[in-house]
């Protein structure tokens, strides 16, 4: 088995093993990432690739929007969702007016947002540790979760 097909499916048991804040931060990073490849692309002029990265990041933030849960998460759920639109409008001028600087600030943001949900996964983390009826709550999507 090759290097890729290894970290693939390692990709896809973590995917499918972890709770929903984790995944959240996992969506993050992975846009994140994207973007910052998309930087690394755009230095080296390849702007197909970069678009490519853009686009990739953009599929992940409309699935972020998609996945949001308004009944549940109320106003939380509805700033992120226009966080999510205009990240997604700012990234589509990116690759229509050629401006790079425009993925620095989707990046900016979309770091805080996932800083903010890293903390907010620890803090859950540590509470379902001295807590396993909290615990078996969130793991079973009964507990409070601005996504569905």
């Amino acid at each position: 088995m090759d290097t890729y097909s290894t970290l693939n499916n390692y990709k896809k048991l973590e995917v499918t093993s972890t709770n929903r804040l984790n995944l959240v931060v996992m969506l993050y990073d992975a846009a994140i990432a994207s973007l910052k490849q998309a930087q690394e692309c755009h230095q080296r002029n390849d702007l197909i690739k970069r678009n490519s990265f853009v686009s990739r990041a953009q599929l992940i933030i409309t699935e972020m929007n998609n996945s949001l849960n308004m009944e549940q998460g109320k106003e939380i759920a509805e700033t992120l969702s226009k966080i999510y639109n205009f990240l997604n409008r700012h990234l589509n001028e990116v690759n229509t007016d050629n401006d790079i600087h425009k993925v620095g600030q989707a990046l900016n943001i979309l770091i805080n947002l996932s800083d903010a949900w890293k903390e907010i996964a620890g803090k859950t983390e540590k509470k379902s540790v001295s807590t396993p009826t909290e615990d078996a709550a969130a793991n079973s999507g009964r507990g409070n979760s601005f996504y569905g």
